[in-house]
């Protein structure tokens, strides 16, 4: 016998074994003894059973707010030469609420079927001691819902039977594949085994129809990754993560956010190495809530060698893809003909290449062949389809680059989370990276800057991102963006009228992030609809407001920063109080109403919070109003707001009169795009101040006397 026919059998013999002792120590239904006679020495338990993990499980009353309980998870993953990885997964959920009977009524798995293979095996509903098993020759195999990215993903559903308040779902499946963050969603959840609500798995020993491993072998040949999350939006009484890979792989691996338990094993053909956690709470659901990946306890682990090897992958997977064709050739002169900016700088070009890329390449994702997924398409194709997700919206860029003599690259980030030291595949974005003449990289994201008067999003900022180069990069981090950065300036200037009217101009200009937010204010609208859309935009001061003029530079003219300017008139603003005229300030109204405008101010906070805030941006606000009273009438003690000026955020409001004149001040800034439990108290008394502040009444009286 060959030796990869040996390797082959003992792999297919240890699976059973590894299968048998799963299901035999997470699912059997008879305990172990000890001693002969069947008796435990004195305090000993016996090891648990399905039944008895299921009975110290506890109730709903147990676990308020839950309407489930993950009793118990196990995944096994083994690791070929190749890098395809058999993984077993064992399930263990216990019912608590109705509604979790009627919301766990249907089981589903969902999977890539060009990076993994999933058979579920066996399925039972546990009823006090009784196991029923669930037929799995029903699981039905089906098209995954889709929308923006189209790639044929799919979805293996089991109906359970009616299921009963205090039942156990007991799940064990098997998966082949690998994992690979570009083919999983925005937040960046990827590996094989995450922790979490997923089902699992069924025994290597009777992997159904899997295709051959060859379909499987992962982006970079025998390597091997994941990201393993030990969390979940309901408690987990134990979690359990083993991977076994061959002796010859060295392994990375690192946890954060919180202690687990580990072990390391030796054979003389493998290392096995395991993680595990016992009476994990639920991860508390909050507003403008971080990933669970910057704060929920995991692990990282990669067999690459180094992020600089996995930055040459990534460079020679893809360097055939921005071949400049003549049609691109032409397109890119066209480009800064039209421009004005043939003989331009690189700066100019490189500016003038991004914005067309962004507004002209739809994002849609179609399954465009191979490799979806990480490979980049070639610029030829995206060019002729305009279409694609972020990787062929970049690979586009660097192909115009490439077009203009510029030296581009591709890079992967992750928009939205962190990036840990351990070389895994943390991505979930692809961008464009220009070589500098001093060897320094400026980035570029098209994806990410269609309407927005910047080369790179500052949505973006403080992440990290790796270029793709011949000579392998280290991980690099985008720089921090003040809330200078992205300001928004905004003046009012209004007239009251005896009678209560209110009529006058307001002017937002903006910068940065908020210039974007601004432009896509008026995008979003229909032309017809731009003037009612700039009346919702104010509405908040009356809803009779009644915009008589409205102005700003077409959304997608990048030669300056975004402004509106809104004229309006609203009858019987001010309230009238006997001989005085009662009113909040328009400013203050306007600005706090807005989600578009101020994201932190329009928010209503808890008083605490466990998980980190993430808004996506720092912000500044400064605005100015002026409000011409009717003649006689004075506000008497213009009042002024607290200075709160803390580590993430800060707030100033004041008023005086100036001679007819109500003059309104107010400055606020969010400091950091995410703001740490620790320093949330800070943050909120900032923003408390603000609302305070803007629901302040001024009273305009005739002399000045109250």
């Amino acid at each position: 016998m060959a030796n990869s026919d040996r390797r082959t059998v003992a792999l297919a013999l240890a699976a059973c074994v590894a299968f048998a002792a799963l299901l035999g120590a997470a699912a059997a239904d008879d305990g172990a003894t000890g001693a002969g006679d069947g008796t435990l020495p004195p305090g000993d338990s016996a090891p648990p059973t399905v039944f008895t993990r299921l009975a110290d499980a506890g109730e709903a009353d147990d676990h308020e707010g839950s309407d489930h309980v993950i009793v118990y998870e196990r995944s096994v993953n083994r690791v070929k030469e190749t890098g395809v990885t058999y993984t077993d997964d064992y399930t263990l959920y216990k019912v608590l609420t109705p509604a979790a009977c009627r919301n766990m009524s249907v089981q589903r798995w969902r999977y890539e079927p060009w990076s993994s293979f999933i058979h579920v095996r066996e399925v039972n509903v546990i009823r006090g001691d009784e196991r029923i098993p669930v037929d799995v020759s029903n699981v039905h195999d089906l098209p995954a819902p889709q929308s923006a990215i189209y790639w044929n993903a799919r979805v293996q559903t089991l109906q359970l039977p009616r299921l009963q308040v205090n039942d156990g779902i007991e799940i064990v499946a098997f998966r082949k594949g690998y994992s690979y963050a570009l083919l999983d969603d925005a937040a960046g959840t990827a590996g094989t085994g995450s922790g979490g609500e997923a089902a699992g798995s069924a025994g290597a020993a009777d992997a159904g129809d899997a295709p051959d491993d060859e379909k499987y072998i992962p982006p970079m040949p025998g390597e091997y990754f994941d990201i393993v999350r030990f969390s979940a939006s309901v408690p987990i009484i134990e979690q359990r993560y083993e991977v076994v890979i061959p002796s010859t792989k060295r392994l990375h691996s690192e946890t954060y956010n919180g202690p687990l338990y580990a072990s390391t094993s030796y054979t003389a053909d493998s290392t096995r190495y395991a993680w595990w956690a016992l009476d994990v709470p639920a991860r508390p659901s909050e507003t403008r809530q971080a990933s669970s990946s910057d704060d929920a306890p995991k692990v990282v682990l990669a067999t690459v060698e180094s992020w600089e090897s996995k930055s040459r992958w990534f460079f020679d997977v893809n360097e055939g893809q921005f071949e400049v064709t003549p049609a691109v050739q032409a397109k890119v002169d066209e480009i800064f003909e039209e421009a004005g900016l043939t003989n331009a700088s690189e700066e100019e070009k490189a500016d003038a290449l991004v914005h067309w890329v962004a507004q002209n390449i739809r994002y849609s994702g179609q399954t465009m062949g191979e490799g979806e997924g990480f490979t980049l398409h070639s610029g030829e194709m995206i060019f002729e389809q305009r279409s694609g997700v972020c990787k062929d919206i970049a690979g586009m860029l660097i192909t115009m680059m490439r077009a203009a003599g510029m030296d581009s690259y591709g890079a992967m980030t992750m928009a939205g989370s962190r990036i840990d030291l351990v070389p895994a595949d943390q991505f979930n974005h692809c961008v464009c990276a220009l070589r500098k003449g001093d060897g320094s990289f400026e980035m570029y994201d098209p994806t990410w800057v269609p309407y927005y008067n910047e080369i790179w999003s500052k949505y973006e900022t403080e992440q990290q991102y790796l270029v793709g180069t011949a000579e392998g990069e280290p991980l690099a981090s985008i720089d921090y963006s003040p809330a200078e950065e992205s300001p928004l300036r905004i003046t009012h200037r209004a007239t009251l009228a005896a009678d209560g009217a209110l009529a006058g101009t307001f002017r937002f200009e903006a910068g940065g992030v908020m210039d974007t937010r601004l432009r896509r204010i008026v995008r979003a609208s229909r032309i017809a609809d731009t003037g009612y859309d700039m009346a919702r935009l104010i509405s908040s001061m009356s809803q009779a407001v009644e915009v008589l003029r409205f102005d700003h530079p077409a959304p997608d003219d990048f030669s300056q920063m975004m402004w509106i300017e809104i004229e309006y008139r609203i009858p019987e603003f001010a309230l009238p109080v006997g001989d005085a005229l009662e009113f909040a300030s328009p400013m203050m109204t306007v600005t706090l109403a807005s989600g578009w405008l101020f994201r932190a101010g329009a928010t209503h906070w808890a008083d605490e919070r466990e998980t980190d805030l993430f808004l996506w941006f720092t912000q500044l606000i400064d605005g100015t109003e002026t409000i011409r009273l009717p003649g006689g009438f004075e506000v008497a003690d213009p009042p002024s707001s607290e200075e709160v000026d803390e580590t993430y955020a800060y707030f100033k409001g004041e008023s005086e009169m100036d001679g007819r004149d109500l003059v309104v001040r107010q400055r606020a800034e969010v400091r950091r795009r995410q703001i740490p439990p620790d320093g949330y108290a800070g943050f909120k008394k900032a923003i408390d101040e603000a609302q305070d502040w803007g629901a302040k009444a001024y009273r305009a009286e005739t002399g000045g006397e109250r």
